[in-house]
């Protein structure tokens, strides 16, 4: 789970579109992040998945900052991470193949709100099984002053 959150934390600060792209300029500084994660499971009398329930929670101090040209990403409690921005940029929405679901689909959507505060939103869902559950994880970061 921590793995998963810090991933999405990784993606959803490097990559956007168009006026409200985030920079790694942008990013350098300390983040007040909430991440929360959603699930819904397949109705197979309706045919159709729920509506997301919140499953998860949790508040997380994130910094960035800039070395030698590369960003760096910091976590309370862990090291540091390099982040390469070509990698993020280029898979906005992803399929992959696993072992426990066969092909996993990713689509991503990172808004920049305001100059101090961005929205990062990923959903991921099983394609080959629908009785795995879709998974979204919706980040509100505000810059800390």
């Amino acid at each position: 789970m921590k793995k998963i959150l810090l991933l999405s934390l990784v993606s959803f600060a490097l990559f956007g579109c168009g006026d409200n792209k985030v920079t790694k300029e942008y990013l350098v500084g300390k983040w007040d992040c909430v991440y929360k994660e959603y699930k819904s499971k397949y109705d197979s009398k309706l045919k159709r998945y729920s509506d997301y329930s919140e499953t998860h929670s949790k508040q997380v101090i994130q910094s960035y900052e800039i070395v030698n040209g590369i960003l760096l990403s910091k976590t309370e409690n862990q090291k540091a991470i390099e982040f390469d921005l070509d990698l993020i940029y280029n898979n906005l929405n992803e399929e992959v193949t696993t072992s426990m679901c066969n092909k996993r689909s990713f689509n991503q959507n990172l808004s920049k709100n305001t100059n101090n505060k961005f929205t990062y939103e990923q959903e991921t869902f099983c394609e080959a099984f629908i009785k795995y559950p879709k998974t979204k994880i919706l980040a509100v970061c505000t810059r800390i002053k």
